[in-house]
């Protein structure tokens, strides 16, 4: 079962770099070509501030998952740090729990965001593509922020002695690769 897990979330992480890597070149792109637009020809793109935060929401919200994944979103460990192996595992617990639940109503409300942005018809004033094509990541992240903290809840009790606070290897190796860097 843990495989066909990690077989997924393999896909799902390719998905997500796409989104991210593309998300990010083109935000540069854009950005830059409207400063040089506007300085150079004196004439700026109409839609480049939309399409702008149309990518930033995008890479905010599909970056959830990714971040998850690989145990790059913010935390206090200075707790973590000084506590013995076993609270690190009940902490590596009781994060992945809270956590996880919390994505997945943030994942709910803001479905039920969408489905109202969906039911509203509201377009943006640019560019006129629906709202909710910007606001689908929404939801779609958090799932996938939600998805990841339960895997990273199943590591932690599947395997007793590992202690998890990313989906990718456990503390003591995540730690000597941080020493490494």
């Amino acid at each position: 079962m843990l495989k066909t897990i990690k077989t997924i979330d393999n896909i799902i992480m390719k998905i997500e770099k796409f989104f991210l890597s593309y998300s990010i070149i083109l935000t540069t792109i854009v950005l830059v070509g409207n400063v040089i637009a506007r300085r150079v020809f004196m004439n700026s793109w109409s839609w480049a501030e939309e399409v702008g935060q149309f990518l930033v929401v995008v890479t905010t919200f599909m970056g959830v998952g990714y971040a998850a994944r690989e145990g790059s979103h913010i935390n206090m460990s200075a707790l973590i740090d000084l506590s013995a192996n076993k609270v690190k595992k009940v902490i590596a617990v009781l994060s992945a729990i809270i956590t996880m639940i919390t994505m997945f109503i943030f994942a709910y409300y803001s479905f039920k965001y969408f489905t109202t942005v969906v039911a509203s018809g509201r377009v943006t004033p640019a560019l006129e593509l629906p709202v909710y094509i910007i606001t689908m990541f929404m939801p779609i992240g958090f799932t996938l922020g939600g998805i990841q903290y339960l895997i990273n809840l199943v590591l932690n009790l599947k395997y007793k002695d590992d202690i998890y606070f990313n989906n990718i290897s456990p503390l003591a190796e995540y730690d000597q690769e941080i020493v490494s860097k």
